[in-house]
């Protein structure tokens, strides 16, 4: 071996390194070596795959010049060609997660025998073995970077996913689909939040080590995201003992001040003041790694004490708070043991044929929030109200084999449980949540921190088995997995309340038919909704793939595949609540490479994929709530409580003065699932082009359709009375009575008794869509065509991305943003007719253009810098209304926001309606964000340092990504804070960085 051949060997991988972060195709299983030997006689020969910082070494035969590794543990092998026990040939290649790697080792003779030749190949910037789309990029490229340190950040550095909306969490859209169809793995253990779908835990940063972010063509191992996948794996130990300190600072003094937005126009009241909003975070990471028996059994731990600050106002209570000002200042602060972050990744090489390997970690944290009273209006912080403490977070295990029974047959199983919590416990329990949305200059307020308490949390426990064969062109892959998610929630609002104050215009009705207004002047009232109950509720998820990568010639590749999903959920009474087996999803991808040469590749894919239902679906529906909401009218206020005195039904009757939203006993599965009802699903279409201009520049061409072709959503008009309704909107559907039987214009009054959590028998009745249920069909649709340039040098990255899209249709998918509505599967989206009239317009996460480009530079061997930038259109804006021309309760129900605005006259008592369709009324501001980081390495006595600072926003620009939507506050009164910003991008600040390892 020559040094100049090992310099340009070392060259090699460092590009291909950096090439990780590139963006076109990557596999669609575990990450693997296919590679060819080039040799005037290659029988006999055998390839061998060592990796030096483990030990791991596995040999197996050349067939017909083509050898394959399946399966590897990501890190750098060398690739030792032998004859006998000679070797004649190496290579070194890099191995990336869920990439192909397709090294060529060239065996040269001279003088009639073969001799060791160590080749420095060209790596090549397209991947003509794979179909899928996304991006893979490594811990070591991110350092490099101006990012935030979570999974979301690091997704949205991909092709066609945008941030969701705030309202949310920290969350990403792709491909046009809401936030809650998502999916995340880590080391193949599905983290997903099982609740929502919102959310993929806390690991800190420093526990990763490569991340995969799936945006389409996926292969049928990949389920239950009609969204997108983010995979990721974690560091392991080598045969080396490493160390480490890494810390990271968020010092509140390097912050900017936020912004503050104002009701009528931008000259009225305060409607959220993100100017007193600080944070200030402190994590440090201390890592141990390395053999507890040398290429035998290895370890990576890690323990991540963390400290976060936050402080900022907010409204009193979640509940309308499109009508409310901030009212309350919070402090936040978990650190400590209440904040303690640890992780291990234990791995055993029991042979080179057999890896069993453990995975764990728990990220429990508790929040402690003081609340004190707010004057929006003067940025004022006034006396204390009490403290809520916050759980979260919670525990994961997970072990996973990988077995090489022979050269072409491989065996993966994982088994794993995440346990998860959700509690909520506020210092005073007598003091009711009290939230005041009348245009008055004393607004009510409560005596304590309101909100609810009670048990909540997840447990999840999943197994999968997967099975690979290789046998001449095809590599055939085949797996099933089954999830159970537990769930308990059990929930009452503290003091027995939630009182909300509002105004009636004159004329208006309250949500339907409840009350109209004939007093001849505006009307204060006050509602009252309870929400409480709940139990243990649970899902059952499995499913089963096949799948053949088919190399029909050397220049094209067929995946051919399906997958079968079943969803099964269970009440808190043990009963079962909805069944479904979906449909064979196929999953199709061809990639060609056009001359053969690994430069220049077309490809396309075909796909459908199904959305479980979230255990938040049982919650509401299945789980013994009870969630009503009673109107009155009242004399006054108390001043200490804010309860009302001298309140009174304002129909007359407690009754008729009630909304059922829904009742405490469960349905059974067929007066809660239509029989014709077919679970939620998307079809995707995708065809891509690929070009390596040249070993340093690559260029890339994307076209996407996706279109959902079965929308699952809960009815709860008069025909599915007393429960909702799970069905395909806008067909006719079946289903069984359970004591309320609806002619038209009222119910049965002989047939009320049947009522009792059971099916009527012979009560199964079909209901045409046309003239009874009345629901338009659903339709939701994305385009996009999305441009992507890659540069790649010794010393310099750059990626640039282009990405033109339009997003349609009556209803978003699994939540629904433009209410802040965070229940996946039963947002107000179909409850009635009259909501989804005018619905059809652009969606929330319709963003025309965006720009993306991020990249690093290093100056020389010790200083490096990094940017990240980003230009978006503006989303869509709505005008929602609180009525509806038509008062039929089956039409509009008695909840929901529609697309009329009313216009009451006072002396008629009587409103005009004028329909806003979806999005018509304006968009949010265009984005600019520019992030840029600086980082110096350097070394003292042996130990490796570095010092680093990231500047976020640089340029501090503040445009509003979220506004108020509600035009009305009640029917004929116009919202004063309508257009009114919810959110804006974040505030400069600075993130401070140390690190030393050794």
């Amino acid at each position: 071996m020559t040094n100049t051949s090992f310099k340009v060997t070392l060259a090699s991988l460092a590009v291909a390194a950096s090439l990780s972060v590139a963006t076109p195709a990557f596999a669609q299983q575990p990450s693997n070596i296919l590679g060819q030997v080039v040799a005037q006689d290659t029988q006999g020969l055998t390839v061998e795959a060592y990796n030096a910082e483990t030990g791991f070494s596995r040999e197996i035969s050349v067939n017909d010049g083509r050898f394959r590794f399946p399966a590897m543990p990501t890190g750098v092998y060398e690739l030792r060609v032998k004859r006998g026990s000679e070797v004649v040939a190496t290579q070194s290649v890099r191995v990336s997660l869920g990439s192909n790697a397709t090294p060529t080792i060239r065996v040269e003779q001279q003088s009639a025998m073969e001799t060791i030749q160590v080749t420095g190949a060209r790596v090549s910037n397209v991947d003509v073995t794979t179909t899928d789309s996304g991006l893979v990029v490594g811990e070591v490229e991110l350092d490099k970077l101006p990012v935030g340190r979570d999974l979301t950040s690091v997704a949205l550095l991909a092709p066609g996913t945008v941030r969701g909306d705030d309202g949310f969490g920290d969350a990403a859209s792709f491909g046009g689909a809401s936030i809650a169809e998502n999916s995340c793995y880590i080391n193949g253990l599905e983290v997903t939040d099982t609740r929502q779908g919102l959310g993929c835990g806390s690991v800190p940063f420093e526990f990763y080590k490569e991340f995969q972010v799936k945006t389409g063509g996926m292969s049928p191992k990949y389920g239950r995201a009609t969204g997108g996948v983010i995979n990721a794996v974690t560091k392991s130990g080598t045969n080396a003992w490493e160390f480490s300190a890494v810390s990271y600072f968020e010092p509140s003094g390097l912050r900017e001040d936020g912004e503050i937005s104002r009701g009528n126009d931008g000259v009225g009241n305060v409607f959220r003041d993100n100017s007193v909003s600080d944070s200030e975070e402190y994590s440090v990471s201390l890592t141990a790694s390395g053999p507890i028996i040398k290429d035998k059994l290895f370890i990576y731990a890690l323990v991540n004490p963390r400290s976060v600050e936050k402080h900022y106002a907010e409204v009193s209570s979640g509940t309308d708070a499109q009508f409310l000002a901030d009212s309350v200042y919070r402090e936040e602060k978990a650190d400590g043991g209440d904040n303690l972050f640890w992780g291990a990744k234990i791995d055993w090489d029991i042979s080179p044929e057999h890896r069993l390997s453990y995975f764990g970690y728990s990220d429990e944290r508790t929040t402690s929030r003081d609340i004190y009273r707010f004057d929006a209006n003067t940025s004022s912080i006034g006396d204390y109200v009490g403290q809520s403490l916050i759980e979260r977070g919670g525990t994961a295990h997970s072990l996973s084999y990988t077995g090489y029974w022979s050269d072409s047959l491989t065996v993966s199983a994982l088994a794993g449980r995440i346990e998860t919590q959700y509690g909520s416990q506020p210092s005073d329990l007598d003091c009711p949540s009290v939230s005041d949305a009348r245009e008055v200059d004393d607004l009510a307020q409560g005596c304590g921190p309101g909100g609810s308490y009670g048990e909540n949390s997840d447990e999840n426990t999943q197994y999968r088995l997967d099975l690979e064969y290789y046998i001449g062109d095809h590599t055939l892959r085949a797996g099933y997995d089954y999830q159970e998610r537990e769930s308990v929630n059990i929930t009452a609002p503290a003091g027995g309340h939630n009182w909300t104050y509002k105004t009636l215009g004159t004329g208006a009705t309250i949500q339907g038919d409840v009350y109209t207004n004939t007093t001849g002047a505006p009307l204060d009232y006050v509602e009252d909704r309870i929400f409480e109950g709940g139990g243990s509720f649970s899902s059952e998820l499995s499913a089963f793939y096949i799948e053949d990568a088919w190399q029909i010639t050397d220049r094209v590749l067929l995946n051919i595949g399906i997958r079968k999903d079943k969803f099964e959920g269970t009440a808190t009474n043990g009963n079962l609540l909805y069944s479904f087996n979906t449909d064979i999803a196929p999953r199709l991808g061809i990639s060609w490479d056009v001359f053969g040469t690994g430069d220049t590749k077309i490809y396309a894919t075909w796909g459908e994929y199904y959305l479980p239902i979230a255990n938040n679906t049982i919650y509401r529906s299945g789980s013994g709530i009870s969630d009503t909401t009673t109107y009155y009218t009242f004399d006054s206020i108390d001043p200490t409580t804010g309860e009302p005195i001298g309140f009174s039904p304002i129909a007359g009757s407690v009754e008729d003065s009630t909304v059922t939203n829904s009742i405490a006993t469960p349905p059974p599965k067929d007066t809660f699932q239509a029989q014709e009802a077919d679970p939620f699903a998307r079809e995707e279409f995708i065809l891509g082009f690929e070009q390596s201009i040249n070993e340093d520049l690559a260029l890339s061409v994307r076209g996407t359709y996706r279109e959902v072709t079965s929308a699952l959503d809960d009815y709860c008009g008069r025909y599915a009375y007393p429960y909702c309704i799970l069905l395909n909107p806008g067909e006719d559907s079946s289903w069984y009575k359970d004591g309320y039987y609806w002619n038209g214009s009222e119910f049965d009054e002989s047939k009320l008794p049947l009522n009792d959590g059971v099916r009527d028998e012979g009560s199964l009745t079909m209901h045409p869509n046309d003239t009874t249920i009345q629901l338009p069909k659903a339709n939701n649709e994305y385009l996009a065509v999305q441009t992507e340039l890659k540069y790649r040098i010794e010393n310099f990255r750059l990626n640039f991305l282009y990405t033109w899209s339009r997003s349609t249709g009556n209803f978003e998918g699994a939540v629904k943003s433009d209410i802040d509505q965070a229940d996946p599967g039963v947002t107000q989206d179909f409850d009635f007719p009259a909501l989804m009239d005018g619905a059809y317009g652009y969606q929330p996460n319709d963003r025309r253009h965006v720009f993306k480009v991020f990249g690093s530079y290093d100056i020389n061997d010790n200083w490096t810098v990094g940017f990240n930038g980003s230009l978006s259109s503006g989303r869509p804006i709505s005008a929602f209304g609180q009525g509806y021309p038509s008062d039929d309760p089956n039409i509009y129900g008695s909840y929901g926001d529609t697309f009329y605005i009313a216009d009451c006259d006072d002396a008629t008592d009587t409103c005009t309606y004028t329909q806003v369709p979806r999005g018509t009324a304006g968009r949010t501001p265009w984005t600019f964000n520019v992030d840029a980081s600086v980082a110096y390495n350097f070394s003292v006595s042996g130990v490796d340092m570095k010092a680093s600072l990231d500047v976020f926003n640089i340029f501090n620009t503040q445009e509003a990504t979220a506004v108020n939507e509600h035009y009305e506050s009640s029917e004929g009164v116009r919202n004063q804070y309508y257009k009114a910003a919810y959110s804006w991008q974040t505030p400069r600040y600075v993130r401070l960085g140390f690190e030393a390892r050794f």
